[in-house]
């Protein structure tokens, strides 16, 4: 019996059988998808700081690109998508680090050389740690990984019955047409929301009517939801409310936009400490399963090559010897990376500091991707590749890597006066930062798509190569797509050249909030009352859930999940909860456990993850004229008559969703 109580788990493709996964049609069909997402996502997550998971779309495209060609399986289709995954993943990573340095000055474009360099270093590293955290997540722990699970149905779709092909579509159908009314013809509201004063404070509550969102919390349920609820209705119903009575309201548009703003400056700090303590917990209680899995590969490592094959082919992840060779060979250009940006630095520094600033850069890089990617991959297998707070994490790391740099310069260095080498120390951070966020974006998108792969029957260690070769494509195309994308646009508040319109100019939330907290740490700036606050309220969750766990409860308090509910807006808490009431609807309803639901029916798995596919696939088809017309309002339609109604339709429409997933769910129907 498996953790969650399952009978032996068999993939669509029995592990005994043998199909060509790896061809050359697929890996170049892999790329060129993986560059076209790289665009894409560069674009998307520029304008509004969120990028859509690209595994659905490129396995949809991989179908009916290979369908073409004789032979064709769903094991190849697989391996498609996750090498073009790679480049919605490397892209995330970097633009919301790298940027940064456009906007704090340190650069005045983007440099080739170090921008590739970074992406290759934290790409691979990403792949590289989230090896031995395959069997623990993956296979023993079974964690839901939406995405993955929505992208093997997607391939499982295409190869089953009609009946299963339809639920799939229609859900997809369905969300596509609600995405494209939000964002496209915007008539159709994309959040309900309601802010009110009372007194010297504020209170209220808001939903995202976001079709991925409530799919995703269906997929997750309501018990790994909880947590996160909790993190939320502290932080949007008690917290802010009483810092507001204490300091007032910011000034704003209206009462939400100065919450919003009341959040994202004190509160999402708060956020960052649970983060940062919780990750480093969940780090350690994994360990054991790490430990394991490097055990097995050593096994692995020293047995007779014919007997290494004796390993199911479907539990077959890259050596172990492999790991640590790769890691080591990845220590040289990081070593080499952060001596040159030391020395393009002019620190003055006397030779001890130097090489030990080097050094420890360099260590202190490896060994916070993995944290980092770990703490990613446990993340992305309960909300999704989408809502990963990366910025959390990369602050966190930030912050924990300036500290010691501080420690090593702080004597030699005033920061406070010495304003041109605290720019110059806070690129030097900002690196290190794209580092740990394209690490942690390539192992959750990796892990993702080694659930997509545990499903169907994939070969891992072909998965995981096949992901290094879509980072390191990506990786090399990166900076041609940022600075392209900063000479049409320009980012955030600096434009490249005179007389170009600041309304086109993408806003890089994320990079802004990265340069903010690199400077600031420099200067004394950051709300580390706020950070200190999240640590102990993190060491509070992680007693109260190991006390969960010690009485065998049926309910447990994951640390990050609470994390997550204080550090993301309340729409999107409030979303996924919906589909986590959803699913125990549906549980009910059937008479079986909310955790078993995926096993006892796929109906609504598969309407599900139509969901997910159709939303992201209508976003990065709307990229496209967007970027051209460098414009979200293309399609816009100005009838003046449906504006007070527009968020009325879209609760309604996004209800409507919901009652459709449930009524899918709730069939019982033959799929094969």
């Amino acid at each position: 019996m498996s953790k969650t109580g399952v009978d032996k788990f068999e993939p669509f493709i029995p592990a005994s059988t043998k199909l060509p996964e790896i061809t050359v049609r697929g890996v170049i069909l892999g790329i060129l998808l993986a560059i076209l997402l790289a665009a894409s996502s560069t674009y998307v997550g520029l304008k509004i700081a969120r990028t859509i998971a690209g595994s659905i779309p490129a396995a949809l495209i991989s179908m009916v690109v290979l369908r073409r060609f004789k032979k064709s399986n769903i094991l190849e289709n697989n391996m498609v998508q996750t090498i073009a995954s790679a480049g919605e993943a490397v892209a995330a990573g970097v633009i919301f680090t790298v940027p940064a340095l456009i906007i704090m000055g340190a650069w005045q474009s983007f440099n080739y050389f170090q921008t590739t360099l970074v992406t290759i270093i934290g790409g691979v590293l990403g792949v590289i740690f989230s090896v031995p955290l395959r069997r623990s997540m993956v296979v023993e722990d079974r964690l839901p990984y939406p995405e993955g699970l929505a992208t093997a149905e997607v391939l499982k779709a295409g190869e089953e019955s009609k009946a299963a092909t339809k639920v799939l579509m229609t859900g997809a159908l369905l969300s596509a047409g609600l995405s494209f009314l939000q964002t496209a013809f915007k008539i159709v509201g994309e959040q309900i929301q309601y802010w009110t004063r009372i007194g010297t404070t504020a209170i209220g509550g808001s939903v995202m009517l976001s079709p991925v969102l409530m799919a995703a919390g269906y997929i997750v349920g309501i018990r790994g939801l909880i947590a996160m609820m909790v993190g939320g209705a502290l932080t949007w119903g008690v917290a802010i409310p009483l810092f507001v009575a204490l300091n007032g309201l910011p000034e704003a548009l209206d009462v939400g936009s100065a919450l919003a703003i009341v959040q994202k400056t004190q509160f999402r700090y708060v956020g960052v400490g649970v983060l940062a303590v919780g990750g480093l917990w969940g780090v350690i209680s994994i360990m054991k399963q790490i430990v394991n899995a490097v055990r097995t590969s050593f096994i692995a490592m020293k047995a007779h090559r014919s007997e290494f094959f004796h390993i199911a082919r479907t539990d077959r992840d890259i050596p172990f010897k492999y790991v640590l060779m790769g890691v080591a060979a990845l220590a040289v250009p990081t070593f080499f990376l952060f001596m040159t940006l030391v020395n393009h630095a002019h620190l003055h520094l006397s030779s001890a500091q130097y090489w030990s600033l080097i050094s420890f850069a360099t260590l202190f890089a490896l060994v916070f991707a993995f944290v980092c990617a770990a703490i990613a991959a446990y993340l992305v297998g309960i909300v999704g590749t989408t809502s990963l707070p990366v910025s959390g994490i990369t602050i966190a790391a930030i912050i924990a890597f300036a500290s010691i740099v501080l420690l090593l310069l702080g004597r030699t260095i005033d920061f406070n006066i010495n304003t041109d080498a605290a720019l110059k120390v806070a690129g030097i951070v900002i690196m290190f930062a794209a580092v740990v966020a394209v690490a942690s974006m390539v192992s959750g998108d990796n892990m993702q798509d080694l659930k997509a792969g545990f499903e169907v029957g994939s070969t891992p260690w072909k998965q995981q190569l096949m992901l290094a070769i879509g980072a390191v494509v990506s990786a090399l195309v990166i900076p041609f797509i940022l600075q392209t994308t900063f000479e049409a646009y320009g980012i955030g508040e600096i434009l490249p050249r005179p007389g170009m319109n600041p309304e086109f100019a993408l806003p890089a939330p994320q990079a802004t909030l990265m340069a903010t907290v690199a400077k600031g740490f420099f200067g004394g700036k950051l709300p580390w009352n706020m950070i200190q606050i999240g640590i102990i309220l993190a060491i509070f969750a992680i007693i109260l859930d190991e006390y969960l766990k010690r009485v065998r409860s049926g309910f447990r308090f994951p640390p990050l999940l609470f994390a997550l509910g204080i550090y993301l807006p309340l729409g999107y808490v409030t979303a996924f909860f919906v589909g986590g009431i959803i699913n125990s609807l549906v549980a009910k309803k059937l008479k079986v456990k909310s955790q078993h639901i995926t096993e006892e029916t796929n109906t609504g798995i598969l309407c599900a993850s139509g969901i997910i596919a159709g939303e992201a696939i209508m976003g990065v088809i709307l990229t496209i004229p967007f970027a051209y017309y460098q414009t979200t309002e293309v399609f816009a339609l100005k009838i003046e008559k449906l504006v007070p109604y527009g968020n009325i339709l879209g609760m309604l429409l996004f209800i409507g969703l919901g009652f459709y997933l449930y009524k899918q769910a709730t069939r019982k129907v033959k799929l094969k």
